[in-house]
């Protein structure tokens, strides 16, 4: 019965009558009805002509699987793919976020051509390299800078090698002077991962009243205030006394290494 329920499936998915089907088989009309009703199996022969026409394995007709491909049709799992499909599994969501977000960018450059012209605000990964926007209106690690929504057309792309980190950025920032020293110095490009809030002791690129910031986030829960610190303890930490004036422009993730011809 189960083939009969299977076939009678199929034939209904492509809005088939029993005479239109054996009008394109080489099988009668009164024996493929037994077959849907259950009074008759067909042999192996019958299978298999089934099971091309509906493009289906024979295990599917008889009920021995809901896999409806054919067994060489059927991806096969080389050990390396199985213990990456397991390491996958045991990744926290971070590190799957990671790992999703690569497998996206290389899907995409196997896919299209490295000379693809790079639409307005996108990235665009090269072989091993990968472009992103560098904002040249500086984010200050010292005494401020000014960088808001006005500055979005005052940027240069820059590439920069394709690494898990870059590629999770959506855009740069230049940073000028040392109070981020040692981890950020004067000069550098910081990748940075645009959002409108974060964790607090992270590092980020801030707006505060008309000038920019790149400084780590802290939060004096028993004074309630914020603060922009910095890493060179040279420098005092930046109390914000307008908090209704301070928009976070984003994560940073990483100091770029940037493409040198």
């Amino acid at each position: 019965m189960i083939i009969g329920e299977k076939l009678q499936s199929l034939r209904k998915e492509r809005n088939l009558s029993k005479r239109d089907l054996v009008a394109a088989l080489p099988i009668n009309y009164s024996t493929y009805a037994n077959y849907e009703s259950g009074f008759r199996e067909p042999n192996s022969e019958v299978l298999q002509i089934l099971a091309r026409y509906f493009n289906v394995s024979i295990d599917y007709l008889l009920g021995m699987t809901e896999n409806r491909k054919k067994a060489d049709e059927v991806a096969v799992l080389t050990d390396t793919e199985h213990e990456h499909i397991l390491q996958y599994r045991a990744l926290d969501d971070h590190g799957r976020e990671l790992v999703d977000l690569i497998m996206k960018k290389e899907c995409e450059r196997v896919n299209f051509p490295n000379d693809k012209a790079m639409n307005d605000h996108k990235q665009v990964v090269d072989r091993q390299w990968i472009s992103l926007q560098v904002y040249q209106q500086r984010a200050s690690a010292g005494l401020g800078d000014y960088l808001n929504e006005e500055s979005d057309n005052d940027y240069e792309i820059m590439r920069f090698m394709a690494t898990p980190v870059s590629m999770r950025a959506d855009f740069c920032v230049s940073v000028r002077g040392d109070s981020m020293e040692p981890k950020i110095c004067d000069g550098n490009i910081v990748f940075i991962k645009a959002m409108p809030q974060i964790e607090p002791d992270s590092i980020g690129v801030f707006n505060y009243d008309g000038e920019a910031f790149c400084k780590r986030l802290r939060i004096d829960h028993k004074k309630g205030a914020i603060y922009l610190e910095s890493l060179n303890r040279s420098y005092a930490p930046k109390l914000i006394q307008k908090p209704e004036c301070l928009r976070t422009v984003g994560l940073v993730i990483g100091v770029a290494e940037q493409d040198k011809p």
